[in-house]
């Protein structure tokens, strides 16, 4: 597994699929554990909404260990290390998510003066 160097590739940042495949994995277990962290073990709603309920914090949590791996690529990080970012984005996707937003409404504001 490689993932090529932004300096000798400029334009390009070459992935291997089974990077890619680990990330949103990892990414996708973070979701799991997330869900798990949060869910009232008292609340019986049923396997139904439970079931859907831990999709969502999966594909939420998958995005942002994707955005976070994508930062530590592109910081030139170890592969170990980028399955780092990727574990902690998928289990602290929320908190993560309200950063980049509080920030980007930053720059956008002050765009906009």
């Amino acid at each position: 597994m490689a993932i090529y160097d932004p300096a000798t590739t400029p334009k390009v940042i070459l992935l291997e699929l089974e990077v890619l495949f680990l990330v949103i994995a990892t990414g996708a277990w973070g979701g799991v554990v997330r869900y798990l962290l949060k869910t009232n073990k008292k609340s019986d709603k049923g396997v139904r909404p439970f079931l859907a309920n831990c999709l969502t914090q999966i594909i939420i949590s998958c995005f942002t260990s994707f955005l976070l791996s994508a930062i530590a690529i592109e910081q030139g990080l170890s592969f170990n290390m980028i399955l780092v970012f990727a574990g902690i984005g998928g289990v602290c996707s929320g908190a993560i998510l309200k950063s980049i937003a509080t920030k980007i409404q930053k720059i956008v504001s002050g765009m906009t003066k």
